[in-house]
């Protein structure tokens, strides 16, 4: 073999022997780039969702609890039965018959027709429910008592026991657990000249005697959630319900 076809052949065999370390590890770096700037952007996307998810759920946990409270607050002294005058007849009536029994800053317990035994309607006698936040169990829950008119005296049938964090029910949970201050009441001034002050708050608990002046209720819930590598989220909400029929 010539000595110009010798040099061709080794030629040809370096442009045949494939890459070499330098680039072998140029490649690598480069690839190595690319596949963590593509990891970073699927955790952000993935941080995100997981975020998102958490706020929905604890909006979504807020709203319904805060939705239920609101519309049976509203029934508050819906009586068409008449059942707050057969409550502690002969008793005490002073400090029974009243559609709300009593109100804390973490609870209220009241009457007013709910109950639903037949699906069609509310029965026509009062019912008793209350409203409780635990802030251990950093839940609110709903406990009702159904009125039973043929019991001697008529009265109403209590629940089940309280066995906590179970029973009753809870109807909103991952509450913030500093909440100090569920429930607020307010009274109207009609003596108040300013319009923008005419409802006044009550001190909780609220006295027995101004259990029957108070007029309107705030509701103030905060639900909290963890979301994977996103940190604890929260979200307060309040709402506003006038009484309409006391």
């Amino acid at each position: 073999m010539s000595a110009g076809a010798t040099q061709r052949h080794d030629q040809r065999r370096r442009r045949a022997g494939g890459f070499s370390l330098v680039e072998v590890l140029i490649a690598t770096a480069i690839s190595a780039i690319v596949l963590l700037g593509l990891f970073q952007m699927y955790n952000a996307n993935r941080r995100t969702y997981a975020k998102g998810e958490v706020k929905i759920n604890i909006q979504q946990n807020a709203r319904a609890a805060v939705d239920l409270v609101s519309r049976e607050l509203r029934m508050i002294g819906y009586d068409p039965s008449h059942t707050l005058p057969l409550l502690g007849a002969g008793t005490n009536p002073a400090t029974t018959q009243r559609a709300i029994q009593s109100a804390t800053a973490t609870s209220i317990r009241f009457v007013a027709d709910v109950n639903d035994p037949a699906g069609t309607g509310p029965d026509g006698w009062g019912d008793m429910l209350e409203y409780t936040y635990d802030p251990v169990c950093m839940q609110v829950r709903r406990k009702l008592w159904i009125w039973n008119p043929a019991a001697g005296p008529p009265d109403f049938v209590a629940p089940p026991a309280d066995n906590a964090c179970i029973e009753p029910p809870p109807i909103a949970e991952q509450l913030d657990p500093t909440l100090a201050t569920v429930f607020r009441y307010f009274y109207y001034d009609a003596a108040e000249p300013n319009p923008a002050l005419k409802f006044k708050e009550l001190a909780s608990p609220v006295a027995a005697a101004d259990l029957t002046r108070i007029e309107r209720i705030t509701i103030q819930v905060g639900t909290e959630g963890v979301a994977p590598m996103g940190g604890t989220h929260a979200f307060p909400l309040t709402s506003d319900v006038r009484l309409r029929n006391i």
